[in-house]
């Protein structure tokens, strides 16, 4: 298989951030000890956990264009220019990396021929910037902006809280993204929410998946500007306007 001609993968050498899951180990002797040890898991536990992380990655920029098209449906459309700007977010690049034996360890289906998996890593686009440029914009329990109106990005973490609106209301109140984090409008270390009828108690897009806030979103988001432009066409929610600001710019 050829390389990617751009972005993740393109260039020898190319930097990226290596993850895999872990677990802590504590002292048998000290089962409430602040001490422990950082353990990793067997392949067979390992690889659903990468596959699932992976998989929350790929539904979000799945979601995250469907409000794009969105909105660019309506603009298109629109008798009228857009009265506030439209900031162009997206996640960072990632993908799976899998190194394989031949011995007999590690996952392998029965009666398959094909290399086992000796271990597995989640590879991550770098977001360059320090600790002090990176912001939580929006909580995996909460579907409104952490950000106080007078603090930076709260007016993008608003843009962010519109997309939720989008996107819960045209998967016909089941998924939309949360947990939006990152900075310079690249985002990382998202999460998946999904109705309690979507996982029926499966761990489909991990431990950050709170179903309650999908089905309590109606009465806990509170629509901004985004939301409230007719063009849109999305039906209120919420009691009050959280953007008491005239400022619809970007910071």
């Amino acid at each position: 298989m050829s390389p990617p001609t751009s972005g993740l993968g393109s260039r020898a050498r190319h930097d990226v951030i290596v993850k895999c899951p872990f677990h802590k180990v504590y002292p048998k002797d000290l089962p409430a000890s602040l001490e422990y040890k950082i353990g990793c898991y067997l392949v067979a536990d390992e690889s659903p956990k990468l596959f699932r992380e992976a998989n929350v990655l790929y539904w979000a920029k799945a979601l995250l264009g469907l409000v794009y098209d969105v909105i660019d449906r309506a603009t298109a459309g629109a008798s009228e220019p857009i009265p506030f700007d439209i900031p162009r977010v997206r996640f960072v690049k990632a993908g799976l990396a899998l190194s394989y034996c031949q011995q007999d360890t590690g996952i392998k289906k029965p009666g398959s021929k094909a290399p086992l998996i000796r271990a597995g890593f989640l590879l991550k686009e770098v977001i360059d910037g320090g600790d002090a440029d990176f912001i939580k914009y929006i909580h995996n329990m909460d579907p409104n902006p952490l950000l106080d109106p007078d603090e930076f990005g709260y007016n993008f973490a608003l843009f962010l809280a519109f997309t939720q609106h989008v996107q819960y209301v045209k998967t016909g109140g089941l998924v939309f993204i949360s947990d939006y984090q990152g900075m310079h409008f690249l985002l990382t270390d998202l999460q998946i929410m999904t109705h309690p009828s979507i996982s029926k108690n499966r761990e489909i897009f991990g431990g950050g998946n709170i179903e309650k806030a999908v089905s309590e979103f109606e009465s806990c988001h509170i629509c901004n500007h985004f939301c409230k432009w007719p063009g849109f066409g999305l039906e209120e929610f919420g009691a009050r306007d959280q953007s008491s600001s005239n400022d619809t710019g970007f910071h």
